[in-house]
């Protein structure tokens, strides 16, 4: 929301500049008649141009706009010797740098530069792909190609995620894209699962487990802090933000669990863990699903105004209390009695 509020405040101050050259030139009866004709062809060539610019951005950035938390990764009927977590994490990056476009690092030439919510919401993938990714990276059993594979997907996906052509560093500097990035991470990730087939063993579905605890839980309690402090201000331009991010993550998050599911699913029946699973499935995907109109960050005891972050969070707790109890069965050895 803030590049939309800074390019309307833009707008309306080249209006006003021109409205007072006008109420003071335009019509001096001091200025020559050539002189007047060319000052109101140029205010017409200006207010042209703000209309173009308001039709270029606004409604192009509206056709641009696409946060799909409903296009899904399908799982194949049978169960297949590869990791169907490696592929949906290759699905989900393909999806956000070859099926859409990448906005995150779009200059002011394109429409898309003055969105805000579809940027954070295709970085909260990102980042959710590059946690999975440092699990998988940690595993016991990978070969060292597959651990050199991973390894490289993990730099590409720790790139910057709004380079387009010139380095943040060095504006003279010409840098690879970040979209071209993350593609080269889903070509590692899809070359990772093609080196060997795939083995679950037991001992990796904690590690996912705790690193998906850990990263809910920051996310949660950032969005709690901004909460708290900032749900009196009367301009809040942060909240849609903090919101959409968490929205891309949660859907990430819910896609590579549906996976994980699959890939571990003897390992959750056998520790009788399945309703905790499908009830950390969902309530990723209501997180991810849940999109008002407009993000509000109101008080918590105002009827009146609503709090999105708080209710966001409240699916997201769901989601870490299910982990706590997978996690917990996990450790007990709790099985299925059947």
């Amino acid at each position: 929301m803030a590049k939309q509020q800074n390019f309307i405040k833009t707008m309306q101050n080249m209006y006003q500049v021109c409205c007072d050259f006008i109420r003071k030139h335009s019509f001096n009866q001091v200025l020559p008649n050539w002189l007047k004709k060319i000052i109101q062809k140029a205010c017409a060539v200006f207010f042209s141009v703000l209309v173009f610019l308001f039709f270029y951005y606004f409604l192009g950035s509206q056709i641009a706009e696409d946060i799909d938390v409903q296009t899904q990764y399908l799982l194949p009927k049978k169960t297949t010797t590869k990791m169907e977590t490696a592929h949906v994490m290759n699905f989900l990056l393909k999806r956000e740098v070859d099926h859409k476009m990448w906005t995150p690092n779009l200059p002011a030439l394109f429409p898309a530069y003055v969105l805000d919510n579809m940027p954070n919401f295709q970085i909260g993938i990102v980042d959710a792909v590059r946690d999975v990714c440092s699990v998988l990276r940690r595993l016991e059993g990978i070969t060292a190609t597959q651990y050199d594979t991973l390894q490289q997907a993990g730099t590409l996906l720790n790139y910057s995620p709004n380079v387009w052509l010139l380095s943040k560093k060095d504006t003279f500097n010409i840098a690879p894209s970040s979209n071209t990035q993350y593609r080269k991470a889903a070509q590692e990730l899809k070359k990772f699962n093609e080196l060997a087939d795939f083995t679950p063993q037991a001992r990796h579905l904690p590690q996912f487990m705790t690193q998906m605890s850990r990263k809910l839980t920051q996310i949660v309690q950032k969005s709690e802090d901004y909460q708290q402090e900032h749900n009196t201000d009367i301009l809040d331009f942060k909240s849609d933000d903090i919101f959409y991010h968490n929205c891309g993550y949660a859907f990430a998050m819910g896609q590579i669990s549906r996976a994980l599911g699959a890939d571990y699913k003897n390992e959750i029946l056998r520790h009788n863990a399945y309703t905790d699973w499908t009830y950390l499935v969902s309530s990723l995907q209501k997180a991810a699903e849940f999109q008002p109109v407009v993000v509000r960050n109101g008080k918590p005891k105002d009827l009146l105004t609503p709090n999105h972050l708080m209710i966001q969070n409240f699916y997201l707790m769901r989601a870490l209390a299910a982990i706590g109890r997978i996690r917990t069965a996990l450790a007990t050895g709790a099985v299925d009695a059947n």
